[in-house]
């Protein structure tokens, strides 16, 4: 993308983001988002987007300091992954503020690919690929199992390409593109978090086939 039509794409995408953060705002009845920042790409990105909406949105980031995650981890077990307390606690705080609606930043591959959908009602970037967003942020993050995925892929262009095809295409051979040991970790993926998908979050509509019911024939 140039720098012009990434503008334009941010510009565009800022506009509908907002607008339906602020109809949830207004349906739970709520002032603010509370996202769950971890310092990724795409925390900083849906931040950027909701902020610089035509009528800005409201954000809370909410952050939790190493201080805070040291002490925490000096309560559990050794054996509890940093990184998962930080984004249980990250979690928490933003379900205890009670004036803030909850909304996590993830990318639509990481959502597709990551097994259950996140609690929050509100996924801002729900309808953007990590490719997408690795455009407009200059990179992206997911889970390890989802970087290896596309590392297999030869990239993460060629796994989102894949899903595309699968998902926006509706071509059920959509994935055959992919090496097949890839192919597999995929289908067992978008399989083990279909159940999550069929309860309702709210993700703005990007595509022509965003997250949720209609997501599978």
């Amino acid at each position: 993308m140039t720098l012009r039509s990434t503008a334009a794409r941010e510009a565009r995408l800022a506009e509908v983001i907002g607008a339906v953060a602020r109809q949830a705002l207004a349906e739970w009845g709520v002032e603010r988002i509370a996202l769950l920042h971890d310092g990724s790409p795409e925390a900083a990105l849906a931040a950027r987007l909701l902020e610089d909406a035509p009528a800005a949105v409201p954000v809370l980031r909410v952050a939790i300091s190493a201080a805070q995650l040291e002490s925490l981890l000096q309560l559990l077990p050794p054996s509890h992954d940093a990184g998962r307390v930080a984004a249980e606690a990250r979690r928490l705080y933003a379900r205890l503020l009670g004036y803030a609606l909850p909304a996590s930043p993830e990318n639509k591959t990481s959502l597709l690919l990551g097994g259950a959908l996140p609690p929050e009602p509100l996924l801002p970037l729900g309808d953007l690929y990590a490719s997408e967003v690795a455009e407009l942020a200059g990179d992206w993050s997911a889970p390890p199992e989802i970087r290896e995925m596309a590392k297999s892929a030869g990239g993460i262009e060629r796994l989102d390409g894949a899903l595309r095809e699968r998902i926006e295409e509706r071509n059920p051979a959509g994935l055959e593109a992919l090496p097949v040991a890839v192919r597999l970790a995929v289908e067992r993926a978008l399989a083990r978090g279909r159940a999550s998908r069929l309860f309702p979050r709210i993700v703005p509509k990007i595509g022509s086939r965003t997250l949720g019911l209609d997501l599978f024939e």
